[in-house]
């Protein structure tokens, strides 16, 4: 696999793991990546269903792929977090890092994704969250 075969549009999507709360848990979630690769390292910006009526830029996507293995961050233009009681934006803070890996098989990337939010619990100690899940993505057909 060469730089200039994964450099271009992608489609695909992600699905919340089962650690999420209802309703976020299971859903998929459709994307839009477009990628460029120079000596194997990965650059890009996503845009995808849920989060693109909250910011007004995509996602920044940086990685490397090595043979057929894939493997990026993705950051939203600031922090965004789901919740019991649904979505929490803070413009002021940073976004959380999505990391994600995978393999080329049968014609598309496929593999899992995590998410690690770090926040002050009530007498100032760290919190983590963590969340997982799975996703996909194939060559945009228009981009043959």
């Amino acid at each position: 696999m060469n730089d200039q075969h994964i450099s271009g549009k992608w489609v695909g999507a992600y699905t919340y793991g089962e650690e999420y709360d209802e309703p976020v848990r299971g859903k998929t979630v459709s994307f839009e990546m477009e990628l460029t690769v120079v000596n194997g390292l990965l650059k890009g910006a996503c845009t995808d269903a849920e989060a693109a009526a909250h910011f007004q830029q995509p996602a920044t996507i940086e990685g490397s792929v090595h043979d057929n293995s894939i493997s990026f961050i993705k950051q939203y233009p600031h922090y965004w977090q789901h919740e019991k009681g649904g979505p929490r934006f803070l413009p002021k803070l940073p976004s959380q890092k999505v990391c994600y890996s995978g393999k080329f098989i049968d014609g598309r990337f496929e593999g899992e994704w995590e998410i690690i939010t770090t926040l002050s619990g009530a007498q100032g100690e760290p919190v983590l969250y963590k969340g997982f899940g799975r996703w996909f993505m194939t060559r945009a057909i228009s981009d043959f």
